[in-house]
């Protein structure tokens, strides 16, 4: 660190990056470099997406239903709104499908892993958000749900405006996938990765679980082509009526 400065990033930042164009417009030597760069990484930033496209097109009907499309439906529904990722991994789906070009559309992740994060963190950016026109999505994992189903009551009750669609892969996925690869380290039967894991008999009925505290729920949703609709059902209430509205979908491992 050359020079600490003490500041408030929504300030500092702008007046940074305004001295640094200033200065760079006297430097041909570096824009050229800069212009060079940022050729280098557009077209490897092209190629990269187009491989997704190509990997998502593959899974698309797919049953379960594959992350893949999954994100890709939401965000055909969601793409014309003022819209924060309030919380959601999706296998990572969102950060290669959604155009993310604001650091205020996502939230990021745990910073400490905790168990049942998703919920409570969704709740509270949406509290935040609200009456900002602002549109907070949760892509909810089930397991991480199940740690946290009482926060379904603090957003009835405080009515937080928000859409939660979730990545119901009727598992405790991060466990199941490590026991499975303790099995094969181990020599143990693979088999047995799930006992404890999975979320199966009985399967939760997260709709029924939403409308247990007077909230919007749709699903468990297995046919891909009922996604778009449902979504579109549960944001029509998160607009019109200012809650909570959930969309269960059962959705591949990863």
């Amino acid at each position: 660190m050359d020079l600490p400065i003490l500041a408030d990033t929504s300030i500092g930042l702008p007046t940074l990056v305004q001295l640094c164009e200033d200065r760079l417009k006297r430097d041909a030597k570096r824009q050229e470099a800069i212009r060079a760069r940022a050729a280098a990484l557009g077209k490897r930033h092209d190629t990269l997406r187009q491989k997704e496209r190509e990997q998502m097109q593959k899974a698309w009907d797919a049953r379960p239903i594959s992350t893949a499309r999954l994100t890709a439906e939401v965000w055909e529904v969601i793409k014309d709104e003022d819209w924060v990722l309030v919380n959601g991994e999706a296998g990572g789906w969102p950060r290669r499908l959604w155009p993310m070009n604001r650091p205020d559309q996502y939230l990021g992740r745990s910073g400490g892993a905790g168990v049942g994060y998703g919920m409570g963190a969704s709740i509270g950016a949406a509290l935040a958000h609200k009456g900002s026109g602002k549109l907070c999505v949760d892509l909810q994992a089930d397991g991480d749900m199940l740690y946290t189903p009482s926060a379904l009551w603090t957003a009835a009750h405080h009515q937080i405006p928000l859409l939660v669609v979730m990545h119901n892969n009727r598992s405790y996925w991060n466990s199941e996938e490590h026991a499975e690869e303790l099995a094969h380290v181990r020599k143990r039967p693979v088999e047995n990765a799930p006992i404890g894991t999975m979320i199966r008999e009985p399967n939760v009925d997260f709709a029924k679980l939403a409308q247990s505290f007077a909230l919007h729920g749709e699903g468990p949703i297995e046919d891909p082509r009922e996604i778009r609709p449902a979504v579109q059902r549960a944001l029509k209430v998160v607009k019109d009526q200012g809650t909570l509205a959930l969309v269960d979908v059962v959705c591949q491992m990863r």
